[in-house]
């Protein structure tokens, strides 16, 4: 608790790795001085400046979450530190941050428990990085070259085996590592869930303001989202609620 709360509250925006990720960009060290300053929405304004021109990472969303907390923006910073999040799953520090900012969303719910399996499979899945898995996924594939060519030449019955056996285990763990990298670029090119960042969203049972009134959600909460018709968004909450809101009323992880 003690470390969730001192990194909240010293915001840690410049740290060594982040300059790394992001190179000696002016913009990137205008908007650091910003904060340092106290001037957090004008440091946040800088940092969007900084993502517009390409240069995506975990340590600029989990800077913008920083400065979006300062700004008494709960709703942007829980979405800035589940960017950070996406991208950098062990990020421990965007994880602690968003884990005490959270506490200040309004809408509780209990969640619906999942199937253990597929539970699980998230859960792997999201261990590393897209471009971890993808990583992994070449070498694997490299591997399993490499035991079929030992395997088709090698004159010895027992390294023709080893060559087999090493080609059927790389073939497996190039299967489960693509799958992976799959599911985690489909995630960020199609993105299943958002953040509420309106002060309060009526969700409705239609995609029109004429639908019936479900429920209200608020500024913070976490939503999946799924089919959009004419500017509306079919969305669910964990508690296994559904309807229609605004697509303006969230934005996408």
């Amino acid at each position: 608790m003690k470390r969730i709360i001192i990194s909240i509250i010293l915001g840690l925006p410049l740290a060594g790795g982040l300059l790394m990720a992001i190179g000696n960009d002016s913009l990137f060290l205008k908007g650091n001085a910003l904060y340092e300053e106290g001037n957090y929405e004008e440091a946040l304004g800088v940092y969007n400046q900084v993502l517009q021109d390409g240069k995506e990472s975990a340590g600029l969303y989990y800077n913008m979450g920083n400065a979006a907390y300062r700004s008494n923006s709960i709703g942007y910073a829980i979405l800035y530190y589940e960017k950070a999040i996406k991208l950098e799953p062990t990020h421990e520090d965007a994880a602690n941050n968003l884990e005490f900012v959270s506490r200040y969303r309004l809408d509780t719910f209990e969640e619906v428990p999942q199937l253990f399996l597929a539970a699980w499979i998230r859960g792997f899945v999201h261990l590393l990085p897209e471009r971890t898995w993808s990583t992994l996924a070449m070498l694997f594939f490299l591997a399993l070259l490499t035991g079929i060519v030992v395997y088709l030449f090698a004159k010895r019955i027992a390294l023709k085996k080893t060559g087999f056996v090493s080609a059927l285990a790389a073939l497996l763990l190039f299967g489960l590592a693509f799958s992976s990298a799959a599911s985690r670029h489909r995630e960020i090119i199609h993105p299943d869930a958002g953040i509420i960042l309106a002060p309060s969203v009526v969700v409705r049972s239609s995609p029109s303001e004429s639908g019936t009134e479900l429920f209200i959600l608020h500024e913070g909460t976490k939503i999946e989202i799924s089919e959009e018709v004419s500017g509306w968004r079919n969305i669910r909450v964990i508690d296994g609620r559904e309807g229609w809101i605004l697509a303006e009323d969230f934005d996408s992880i």
